[in-house]
C-alpha cells in the first residue's frame, strides 16, 4: 500500500494505492493522520479508489484513523470505495459506521 497526502483548503486527502494488508506502510498512514490532526485539519478524506483488497488489518487502520480524527474534533471520511472493499465493509457492518462519498470531490463539498 502506498500512501500520498494532498491538502485542499481545510481538508487533507490521504490517497491509498494497493492492497491494505499488514505492512510497514501503516506507519505512513498513521503519520499522515497524526500530522493532519496536529496541523488542526478538521476534515480528513481517505481516497480508496485505488485499493482492490482490504484485510482485517486494513480495516483496523481505518478505524484508527477514524478514532484519532474524531477524538481531535475532526471529521473522517472515506471516498471512492471500490466494490470489493465495499463488500468487506458491508459484511463487517462498518459500511454505516464510516461517513462515505462516491468521490473525493463530493466529500470536499460536504
Amino acid at each position: 500500500m502506498n500512501v500520498t497526502v494532498e491538502e485542499k483548503g481545510d481538508a487533507v486527502i490521504i490517497n491509498l494505492t494497493g492492497d491494505m494488508m499488514l505492512g510497514y506502510e501503516a506507519n505512513d498512514f498513521h503519520e499522515a493522520i497524526l500530522k493532519a490532526v496536529k496541523n488542526n485539519r478538521k476534515k480528513i478524506i481517505v481516497d480508496l479508489s485505488n485499493v482492490q483488497f482490504i484485510s482485517s488489518w486494513g480495516i483496523g487502520i481505518l478505524i484508527y484513523g477514524y478514532t484519532t480524527t474524531i477524538n481531535a474534533g475532526g471529521k473522517f471520511i472515506i471516498a471512492a470505495v471500490p466494490g470489493k472493499v465495499k463488500d468487506v465493509l458491508v459484511k463487517t457492518r462498518l459500511d454505516s459506521f464510516f461517513e462515505k462519498y462516491d468521490s473525493v470531490e463530493s466529500a470536499l463539498r460536504n
